[in-house]
C-alpha cells in the first residue's frame, strides 16, 4: 500500500536515531517481520522477547503484574529513560500524592507536576483474536528502546514512563496462535475457534470491570488504581472488516455525567492529536465520533472505567484481517457510510488488500503519537490529574450525594462483604462507623459501612452505587431511543442484592477508614443435633453442596423457621450435626464468612430432603459467553459439574440410553436455540462452514429426544434466557413468550435492571426477597395457559409488576411485560423444566438472582 511505504520513509528520515547498545529486533528474534502474512508471535515468544529487551536495554524493565486464569504470568514492560528507571518508586509516589489531593495546595501540585513523569499505560489484545496490538507491542518496545521513532526518544522518555502490557489475555492469545497455526494452509485458515478465547469470559473479558472477577481484570485494576496510577491509558482493539480502517476518539454521545470535564477534554485533545498525526502520515479510512457508536456511557470496559478514575483513557479500533491472513476488499464491499467524506472521516479508504502488517502500522503510529503528545503536555496531564481528584474530594463535601450507607444488617452479609471487596479493588475509600450516627432521618449502629463521596474516585463510587436512568437519545419526541453496545445500567447494589442507602446531605459521624474489608471472626459451632443455614445467603449453598459430596444428611425447610433466636426464610438448610459435619464444616464456615445456628429438634419443621446433584452443563461449539460465566460461577462456588457437548446427547454415547443415568440437573446457558439444536447461525454466530466438521452441528433431534426422556424420568432441565425458547419450542410447554416477534419500536430494553416480584415460598424462589432486580437483555416474558392434561403443572416463581418495572437503564413499551412471568417452574411427568427468562448469573455480577439457579440445583426431593 502506497501510504504504508510512505510512512516507513517518515520513520526513517524524520529522526536522528539515538543508538544504544545493540539490541535484538523483533524480526531477528522471531525470524520474520512483525505482522508478516501467515505469521504470528504467540505469548511464549512475546514474553521471551520482552525478557530479552530487559536484558539488553536499560530503557526496558519487565514486571509481572498478576497471573492468568491458566496461571501464566502477566507481564508489563516499563519503558523510559535509564535515569527515570532508577527512580521509578519516587515517580509512582508523586502520582499517588497527586491523586490523594487532600491538603495539597495548587502550588505544591505544580511543583510535583514539574518534578514528576507522566505515566502512559498501553494495554493490548484483551480480545485475543484482535491480535494486532500484541504483535505491535514488540516493535513499539524495540523502537522506543533504540530511538527509532519519529521523535527524539531520549527527550520524550525523560518525561514519559510507558507501561506496556503486550496482552491482557495471554491464555487467549496462545489459544488463537495455536489454532491459527494448526489450520494454516487449509480452508479453515484464519477462521474462528469453536470455544471462548478467554477460558471463562470470551469477548466479555472486557466487560468485567464492574465486578472485577477475572484474574486478568484484577491485575489490570491493581495496575491502574493502586500500583502505578497512570494518567493516560490506551486500550487496543479491532473491529469488523468492511467499515473504517481505524477508529480513535473523540467518542459518540452520550457523555457520562459523572465524568470530570477535564477527562473528557483530555480524551478529545489526545484524540485530535493522534488523528492529525495519522492524516499527516497518510493513513486513510480513519474515523471518530458519529459514524461509530463508541460511547463512554456504561462502565465495565477497561478504558470506560478508567475515565471515571480521572485517567484520560482512550481506545483504538482497527479493521481486522483474518488473524494473520490478508483479505481483499473490493470498493463495492465497503459499507457505504465509510466510502463518503465526512467530518468524522475526511479521507475514506479506497479498498484493496488489508493485512495484519497494516494493523501493526496503524497501531504503531497511534502509540508513538500518543507517547509524544503525553511528553509534550507532561505537566498539564499531571497537574490536571491533581485538579480532577481535588475537585472530586471537594464536590463530595457538598452533598447530592454526600455518602452511601451500607448497613451490616443484610439478608446476605457475605455477599455485601464481597461487594465491598470489589469496591476496594477499584480504589474506592470505605469507612466504618465507630459509633451510632444519624443520617437521612435514620439512625445507624456502630459497624455500619459508609462510602463518603468526598474522595478522589468519587465518580467511580457514584457510578457503581447509584441507580441511573439512560438518557433519552431519541431522534424525535416519542421515537425509539438509540441502542447501546452493552449495559445501560450496572448498579452493584441492585445486581448483588445488597441494601444500600443514598444520603444526600452532610451528617456528623465518627468514621474510621478501612485498609481492608473486615472478615467476621470464626464462628463457634453449636453442639445442637441440627445446624441451620439460611437460604437467603448464597454462601449457604456452597457449603451445603460441599457437605452433600460427603453424604451428609440435609433437609430444606418448606416454610419460615422461627424458634427462639432463630428466624430463617423458607428453604433454609437443616444439617444433621454428625461427626463428619463437625470435622468438615468449620473450615467451610470460615472460608465463606458464614454464620450458623443450632436446632435441637426438627420433627415439627415441614421439610424435604436434598441430595447431592449430578450436574451437566451444555457447551456448544460456538463459544457461548453465558456458558463460560456459568462455569466461572460454578468454579467460584466450588460446584462440581460435567461439561456436555453435542456428541454426549447421542444415544450411542448414553449409558443405558438415558441422560438420567448420569445426571439429575442439566443446564443450557443463554444461547440461540437453533445453535443448540442444529449449530445453525444465530446472533453473533458464524456459519457452520467456518468450522472444521467435528465442530459443526448441534444436539439434533436425537438430543432433543434424549432431553425429553431425561425430564420424563425425573430430571430437571434448566434453561437460561434465550435457551428458554428451546424448552418452549421442543417441549410444547403450556406457555408462550409474549415478546416473540415484537419489533424494537414496540419494545426495547438496552441491557437494564428491571423489577421482579418473587414467590419465595416456592422451592425455586427460596431465600429470595419479595422484590429483586433482574438484568434484562434480549430476555423473555412468559404468559402461561392452563395445561391440556395432568402431565403438566406450571408455577410462576417470578413476574414483572404492573407498573414501575424499570429500576435502572431504559425501557420502551413497558406495558408489554407488565404482569408477565420472568421465571417458570414447570412439572412434566416425573421431572421439571425450569425457565429463567433473564440473565440470573450475568457475568458473575448478579449475586442477587443467583439463587434461582442455585435452587434449581438443590431442588428438594419429593417426600
Amino acid at each position: 500500500m502506497k501510504f504504508r511505504k510512505a510512512t516507513a520513509v517518515v520513520f526513517v528520515l524524520s529522526v536522528v536515531p539515538i543508538f544504544l547498545a545493540a539490541q535484538t529486533s523483533p524480526e531477528q528474534f522471531l525470524g520474520h517481520a512483525v505482522g508478516a502474512d501467515g505469521k504470528l508471535a504467540d505469548y511464549g515468544q512475546i514474553q521471551a522477547y520482552f525478557q530479552k529487551l530487559d536484558q539488553e536495554s536499560g530503557r526496558v524493565k519487565v514486571f509481572t503484574i498478576g497471573q492468568t486464569t491458566f496461571k501464566k504470568p502477566m507481564i508489563m514492560a516499563v519503558i523510559t529513560s535509564e535515569k527515570n528507571m532508577n527512580k521509578l518508586d519516587a515517580y509512582r509516589q508523586i502520582t499517588k500524592r497527586l491523586r490523594d489531593a487532600r491538603d495539597l495546595s495548587p502550588e505544591e501540585a505544580r511543583k510535583l507536576a514539574k518534578d514528576g513523569k507522566v505515566l502512559v499505560l498501553i494495554t493490548c489484545s484483551i480480545h485475543a483474536t484482535e491480535i494486532g496490538g500484541s504483535q505491535e507491542s514488540m516493535e513499539l518496545a524495540y523502537r522506543l528502546a533504540t530511538g527509532k521513532t519519529p521523535f527524539r526518544a531520549d527527550h520524550v522518555l525523560e518525561d514519559v514512563i510507558v507501561l506496556l502490557v503486550p496482552t491482557v489475555n495471554p491464555d487467549g492469545l496462545q489459544m488463537v496462535a495455536d489454532w491459527y497455526r494448526k489450520y494454516l494452509g487449509t480452508k479453515y485458515e484464519g477462521g474462528p475457534m469453536p470455544w471462548l478465547y478467554h477460558p471463562y469470559a470470551g469477548h466479555d473479558n472486557n466487560r468485567d470491570h464492574v465486578a472485577i472477577n477475572l484474574s486478568e481484570s484484577r491485575a489490570v485494576a491493581r495496575t491502574i488504581y493502586h500500583d502505578w496510577i497512570p494518567q493516560i491509558h490506551d486500550d487496543k482493539h479491532q473491529m469488523g472488516t468492511k467499515g473504517a480502517r481505524a477508529f480513535f476518539p473523540p467518542f459518540h454521545e452520550p457523555l457520562d455525567p459523572n465524568m470530570h470535564p477535564l477527562a473528557a477534554r483530555g480524551v478529545d485533545l489526545l484524540g485530535a492529536t493522534v488523528l492529525y498525526d495519522l492524516q499527516k502520515q497518510g493513513f486513510r479510512g480513519v474515523v471518530h465520533g458519529g459514524l461509530m457508536d463508541f460511547q463512554d456511557w456504561w462502565k465495565g470496559t477497561t478504558d470506560c472505567t478508567a475515565r471515571i478514575h480521572n485517567t484520560v483513557a482512550l481506545f483504538s479500533e482497527m479493521a481486522s484481517a483474518n488473524i494473520a491472513t490478508p483479505i481483499y476488499l473490493d470498493p463495492t464491499e465497503i459499507e457505504r457510510p465509510f466510502t463518503l467524506k465526512s467530518r468524522t472521516m475526511p479521507d475514506p479508504w479506497p479498498g484493496g488488500w488489508w493485512r495484519l502488517r497494516d494493523i501493526v502500522d496503524y497501531e504503531l503510529a497511534i502509540s508513538l503519537s500518543l507517547i509524544e503528545a503525553a511528553g509534550r503536555h507532561k505537566e498539564d496531564f499531571l497537574y490536571n490529574f491533581y485538579v480532577m481528584n481535588k475537585d472530586a474530594i471537594e464536590e463530595g463535601t457538598k452533598g447530592g450525594p454526600y455518602a452511601f450507607v451500607i448497613p451490616q444488617d443484610q439478608s446476605d452479609y457475605p455477599t455485601a462483604l464481597r461487594m465491598l471487596e470489589i469496591m476496594k479493588l477499584g480504589g474506592i475509600e470505605i469507612n466504618r462507623a465507630e459509633e451510632a450516627f444519624a443520617a437521612g432521618g435514620t439512625t445507624y449502629p456502630a459497624g455500619t459501612f459508609v462510602v463518603l463521596m468526598s474522595q478522589p474516585y468519587r465518580s467511580y463510587a457514584k457510578s457503581l452505587l447509584e441507580q441511573r436512568k439512560y438518557p433519552d437519545m431519541s431522534q424525535y419526541p416519542g421515537g425509539t431511543p438509540s441502542t447501546l453496545g452493552d449495559n445501560a445500567a450496572w448498579s452493584l447494589p441492585l445486581q448483588m442484592g445488597v441494601t444500600t442507602f443514598r444520603i444526600e446531605n452532610p451528617f456528623p459521624a465518627k468514621l474510621a477508614k478501612l485498609n481492608e474489608v473486615p472478615v467476621p471472626s470464626a464462628v463457634l459451632l453449636p453442639s445442637s443435633p441440627y445446624l441451620v443455614l439460611s437460604s437467603a445467603v448464597n454462601a449457604s449453598y456452597a457449603v451445603v453442596l460441599s457437605l452433600l459430596r460427603e453424604n451428609v444428611e440435609i433437609y430444606r425447610s418448606r416454610d419460615v423457621i422461627q424458634e427462639k433466636a432463630i428466624q430463617t426464610p423458607a428453604g433454609s438448610f437443616l444439617i444433621k450435626n454428625s461427626p463428619q459435619v463437625q470435622k468438615s464444616i468449620p473450615a467451610l464456615l470460615e472460608k465463606w464468612h458464614l454464620a450458623v445456628s443450632g436446632l435441637d429438634d426438627i420433627t415439627a419443621v415441614p421439610k424435604a430432603p436434598v441430595r447431592n446433584p449430578r450436574i451437566g452443563l451444555y457447551q456448544s461449539w460456538r463459544g457461548s459467553m453465558d456458558e463460560g460465566w456459568t462455569r466461572y460461577f460454578f468454579d467460584d462456588f466450588g460446584i462440581p459439574f460435567s461439561t456436555l457437548h453435542n456428541e454426549d446427547f447421542a444415544v450411542s454415547k448414553l449409558k443405558n440410553g438415558s441422560l438420567k443415568e448420569r445426571f439429575d440437573v442439566l443446564i443450557f446457558a443463554d444461547e440461540n436455540p437453533d445453535v443448540i439444536k442444529t449449530g445453525a447461525s444465530g446472533f453473533g454466530v458464524r456459519s457452520q462452514e467456518a468450522y472444521p466438521p467435528e465442530y459443526q452441528g448441534g444436539i439434533g433431534d436425537e438430543g432433543v429426544k434424549a432431553l425429553k426422556a431425561f425430564v420424563e424420568k425425573g430430571g430437571i432441565l434448566v434453561t437460561l434466557n434465550n435457551a428458554c425458547r428451546l424448552a418452549l419450542r421442543e417441549f410444547a410447554i403450556p406457555a408462550r413468550d409474549v415478546l416473540d416477534g415484537v419489533s424494537a419500536a414496540d419494545f426495547m430494553v438496552p441491557k437494564s435492571l428491571l423489577r421482579i416480584q418473587v414467590d419465595n415460598k416456592t422451592p425455586l424462589g427460596y431465600g429470595m426477597p419479595a422484590e429483586a432486580a433482574a438484568i434484562f437483555a434480549r430476555s423473555h416474558a412468559f404468559e402461561t395457559r392452563l395445561p391440556a392434561t395432568g402431565d403438566w403443572e406450571s408455577r410462576v416463581v417470578a413476574s414483572y409488576p404492573e407498573e414501575k418495572i424499570l429500576l435502572a437503564g431504559a425501557i420502551v413499551g413497558e406495558g408489554r411485560i407488565a404482569r408477565k412471568s420472568a421465571v417458570l417452574d414447570v412439572r412434566y411427568l416425573k421431572g421439571r423444566l425450569i425457565l429463567i427468562g433473564f440473565h440470573c448469573q450475568h457475568r458473575a455480577q448478579t449475586h442477587g438472582t443467583y439463587k434461582f439457579l442455585l435452587n434449581a440445583l438443590l431442588y428438594p426431593a419429593a417426600d
